[in-house]
């Protein structure tokens, strides 16, 4: 098992950054571009602590890789955090945190922080998984820029 930890600062609340965090419409913007989960197309309801599925992820959002499985097992306002435990593919483990505090008035420390086992593959999977949040980071600039100012 291997960690990666990214964090990045966003020009809105934590609140705002919290609403969002929660809704599959922002997961499913932050990845577009790199991968899309049909799965979860026309959801908008939050996230909630015990949801469990699957769905095909899509590569380039044409070749489809493999099912993906997604256990939400925390979902705490308190500390603003989401935790999940996830797998599939060469994926035994994903286990991730996606977590925003206050940074000031209108500014919140957003981070991502992944658990990752795929055996041999663990190292290449940590890999891909930098690039993959580096990415989502990106997006989540382009997303508040677009709609979270304050």
């Amino acid at each position: 098992m291997r960690s990666i930890r990214l964090e990045t600062e966003l020009p809105t609340s934590a609140d705002r950054a919290w609403e969002a965090m929660l809704s599959p419409v922002t997961f499913l913007y932050v990845v577009r571009g790199l991968f899309g989960m049909p799965a979860l197309a026309g959801r908008a309801t939050p996230l909630r602590e015990g949801e469990r599925g699957s769905g095909w992820l899509w590569v380039l959002h044409v070749l489809p890789a493999y099912r993906h499985t997604i256990e939400v097992v925390e979902v705490d306002p308190a500390t603003r955090t989401v935790r999940t435990r996830e797998h599939g593919g060469v994926l035994r483990q994903w286990n991730h945190t996606l977590h925003v505090e206050p940074a000031g008035e209108h500014r919140c420390r957003y981070s991502d922080v992944v658990d990752i086992d795929a055996g041999r593959l663990t190292p290449v999977a940590v890999a891909v998984a930098g690039v993959l949040f580096r990415y989502r980071q990106r997006r989540w600039h382009r997303l508040v820029r677009k709609h979270y100012l304050p």
